[in-house]
């Protein structure tokens, strides 16, 4: 397999920004390197997907933005050898997240801003609140949409849509 070249992203990088290629570069130079496949597979972790999220859901209605985002990481992983990564339900779970943090921040704050006012965005144990493990590993969640199974789902997606 060809290696990609990442010349073009010989951006000076702390130590401490090593674990994650979400907070060195532009917003206009991440989604492209995520989406022409060029971002590092070892450098895209939760934080990098959330990122890809508010991107998307900044840029178009919640319903494109779920498609571009289900369709980009799905062609992300099957790039990198991780077909089976790909899990739909979590992947629209979390895109839902985002969207009602969104709605939260006011117009015009960077990432970095909008992460640090929604640090429950961070962990990737959020969606324990609204879906138990046993219903997350089965095939009908990782292949298509399930409805969560716990009411703190909509109770607090209700309150925070207003």
């Amino acid at each position: 397999m060809k290696r990609a070249d990442f010349s073009a992203f010989q951006l000076p990088m702390l130590e401490s920004q090593l674990n994650s290629g979400a907070s060195v570069w532009s917003d206009e130079e991440f989604l492209r390197a995520f989406e022409d496949l060029s971002f590092p597979a070892d450098l895209f972790h939760h934080q990098e997907h959330i990122r890809v999220a508010w991107l998307y859901l900044k840029s178009t209605d919640a319903t494109r933005a779920a498609e571009r985002m289900s369709e980009g990481v799905r062609r992300f992983a099957n790039h990198h050898g991780a077909t089976q990564k790909y899990h739909h339900t979590l992947t629209l779970a979390w895109m839902r997240l985002v969207a009602a943090a969104i709605v939260e921040t006011p117009e015009g704050h960077t990432f970095e801003q909008f992460i640090a006012a929604h640090a429950q965005l961070k962990g990737t144990k959020l969606l324990d609140k609204y879906y138990s493990k046993e219903l997350l590993q089965t095939a009908a969640a990782r292949e298509a949409w399930v409805e969560q199974q716990r009411e703190a789902y909509y109770a607090e997606m209700e309150a925070e849509a207003g």
